[in-house]
């Protein structure tokens, strides 16, 4: 309706809508390889976790920097969820925020 009244809009509002169109499609298809990307190593990772045990006869195929970054979030996990569990000391009313070490 508005491309009727208003004839000045067809010579720029067309190809910037097909543009727009266009780079949307670019960038969800680039992010979608990453995603299988991404997908596709953790996926790698699982499985050379699961069927080796890191010694001298199975040794892992895994970086070993993407090795420790897993290792390390898996403690901080577990040191959090031990924290949760830990009941309240006398001195404690749960409302003051910890320190994350």
């Amino acid at each position: 309706m508005a491309f009727n009244y208003h004839r000045e809009l067809q010579a720029w509002v067309i190809p910037l809508l097909l543009t727009g169109f266009f780079g949307y499609l670019m960038c969800h298809s680039l992010l979608s390889v990453f995603e299988v990307t991404a997908d596709a190593l953790l996926l790698c990772f699982a499985v050379d976790v699961e069927t080796n045990d890191g010694s001298a006869e199975k040794p892992y195929f895994v970086d070993q920097e993407l090795l420790a970054f897993v290792s390390q979030s898996h403690n901080l996990a577990e040191k959090q969820k031990h924290r949760r569990m830990r009941p309240f000391q006398d001195h404690e009313d749960g409302m003051e925020l910890q320190p994350m070490v």
